[in-house]
């Protein structure tokens, strides 16, 4: 079962984003080599992916654990999405799910605004934004 959350602006997010980047000392990357870039790896049991107005999730690229939480925070002017699920992408390979896992949509994330998704199915997900997924805006999760 996915676990969705709307999360509000404030103090709540920069709590979250500090746990983020104590977590794995980065706060996104060059992700122009999407295909060599190592995953950043959670180690707290909760990982914070930005989206920003460069059309990218920072990181790109998440390895998380069985039970961990992923939490995208909007901190561009443009609005996004996280979206995955079966009819979410113009290519079928910006949005898998490992069988029994749950899609999940964060409807549009203005800046500021926050959503989280509590993974407990093992696999590889492809998700992106649904507003800029030409753009290139897709992201990867490995869970273990």
């Amino acid at each position: 079962m996915v676990k969705n959350y709307r999360v509000a602006a404030g103090s709540a997010l920069l709590i979250l984003a500090a746990c983020a980047q104590e977590s794995d000392g980065s706060a996104g990357g060059d992700t122009s080599n999407q295909e060599t870039v190592a995953p950043v790896e959670s180690s707290e049991g909760i990982l914070v992916i930005q989206m920003s107005d460069d059309m990218t999730f920072g990181p790109e690229h998440v390895l998380i654990h069985l039970g961990d939480t992923l939490v995208w925070i909007q901190e561009g002017a443009l609005p996004h999405t996280t979206s995955n699920g079966p009819g979410k992408a113009a290519v079928p390979e910006h949005s898998l799910l490992p069988e029994g896992a749950e899609p999940w949509d964060s409807g549009l994330l203005v800046p500021g605004q926050g959503f989280s998704v509590v993974f407990d199915t093992t696999g590889e997900y492809t998700y992106l934004c649904k507003i800029h997924e030409a753009a290139g805006m897709v992201g990867r999760i490995t869970v273990r």
